[in-house]
């Protein structure tokens, strides 16, 4: 795809700076949707920044009718980027359904709205636990906002809010960001609220001075402060990535120039992160066997010792290389409760290792049935591994139980004392000596 000659600029820029920046774990098609051909040159150094990253990008309008996300039942794109927040339908006719379906397929979605958003873009955001706040409203801080560089506060445009409000997801955000004092990001458009889902993290919020409203004077007021959404992430269950901004001009030129470095490097991080670029985990494998002997049985015994590894894989700066530190892989064993949940220790990794090997010992607990091993990993921006194999463990057989018990030791005890009791008794009652009866007969006939 052609992009206008305004993005020429920024991906010549990127690719004389040497930045290497990684690509795309999921595929490297992107389709990107304005509301007209010219919106192109508002969004150059984004979409420049794409293609300088490998992606194709393909661009579309929004009323463009040969547009579709799906194509034979396959996936079209890997990735969907909607930056068009004012269109009402997109394509021929695509629904609500065929976005969802899209990121059901393990498609990647960024949507953007604005103070203007459509019907449409509110009711695909709710699809994800995203509820914009009412038409026609912004966001707007007297405090926290990008001044003018009077100095005394007074100018500048108090509908760009700044914040410093960022989650703890150290996995999207780089470190400028997660750190004590971490840098201003700008920001223009809507704000929303998130639902109570696992999936769905705040990634930016506003600052406490910062409300909701349809103009500056704070007539109309909705909400404010923390409560106040401006950019979030969602993740589903399989691992598909939406990002939702309230504000479209967050990709837009206009404002990545005026607000500097910072912002440009909190885009990149959304849109790496959305399209999978980093933060992206799997499991190349995982086995378990008996500590004895190193073989995997049809079916384990209780009490066995056995010993768990599982290999995990991290995609950062276009590679698998082996995932890092982490001290909180956990191994379960459960038959309706969990009845073993302990910690995988990371083994040394050889240099260059696109894996790292976590592993654990175990002894079955004293419970036959069919159990589950698994390993469950979800960590707030990282993608979901959950491993599982379904074991069954046996009794003893019957010339497998020990010969002697250690806990029967007192009954093996009392048999015996009795035991012996009982002979002594026999031995003293058959060995007795009888009184003579020849004495006492002759004492009767004296008499």
């Amino acid at each position: 795809m052609q992009l206008f000659a305004a993005c020429a600029w920024t991906a010549l820029a990127c690719l004389l700076s040497g930045a290497a920046e990684a690509r795309s774990a999921t595929g490297n098609r992107v389709l990107v949707v304005v509301p007209k051909p010219e919106s192109l040159q508002k969004f150059s150094h984004v979409l420049g920044s794409l293609e300088q990253r490998g992606f194709e990008v393909t661009t579309s309008q929004a009323s463009n009718g040969t547009m579709a996300l799906h194509v034979g039942g396959e996936r079209a794109f890997d990735h969907a980027m909607l930056l068009a927040p004012g269109s009402k339908r997109f394509g021929a006719g695509l629904t609500i359904s065929d976005f969802t379906r899209f990121v059901d397929d393990g498609g990647n979605l960024v949507l953007a709205a604005s103070s203007e958003t459509s019907d449409f873009h509110r009711r695909l955001a709710a699809q994800f636990g995203v509820e914009f706040e009412k038409p026609g409203t912004q966001v707007t801080d007297h405090v926290s906002n990008l001044k003018d560089g009077s100095g005394d506060g007074s100018g500048g445009d108090h509908t760009i809010v700044a914040s410093t409000r960022f989650a703890e997801a150290p996995a999207v955000l780089s470190r400028r960001f997660t750190q004590r004092n971490a840098d201003r990001v700008y920001f223009k458009g809507i704000a929303h609220r998130c639902s109570e889902s696992p999936l769905l993290v705040p990634l930016l919020s506003a600052a406490r001075t910062t409300y909701s409203g349809k103009d500056a004077l704070a007539d109309g007021t909705v909400a404010s402060g923390q409560a106040l959404g401006l950019v979030s992430v969602f993740q589903a269950r399989g691992n598909a990535r939406v990002a939702v901004s309230g504000g479209v001009s967050l990709f837009a030129d206009a404002l990545l120039q005026r607000a500097g470095d910072a912002n440009r490097q909190f885009v990149d991080d959304v849109l790496q992160w959305s399209f999978q670029e980093k933060a992206v985990l799997r499991s190349t494998g995982h086995r378990h066997f008996l500590e004895a002997t190193g073989e995997r049985p049809e079916h384990y015994r209780i009490n066995n010792e056995i010993v768990y590894e599982i290999d995990l894989s991290e995609y950062h700066d276009d590679a698998w290389h082996a995932y890092g530190s982490a001290d909180d892989v956990q191994f379960e064993a459960t038959m309706l409760d969990p009845l073993i949940r302990a910690k995988l220790n990371r083994t040394k990794a050889a240099d260059g290792a696109s894996a790292a090997t976590y592993r654990g010992r175990f002894r079955l607990p004293d419970r036959y049935g069919t159990f589950t091993f698994r390993v469950n990993y979800k960590r707030t921006g990282l993608s979901n591994v959950d491993v599982r194999d379904t074991v069954g463990i046996w009794p003893l057989r019957h010339d497998e139980y020990p010969r002697f018990l250690v806990v029967a030791y007192p009954y093996y005890v009392g048999a015996l004392v009795m035991a012996l009791g009982f002979l002594a008794l026999c031995m003293a009652w058959l060995w007795s000596a009888e009184p003579s009866r020849a004495k006492g007969h002759a004492k009767s006939k004296t008499d």
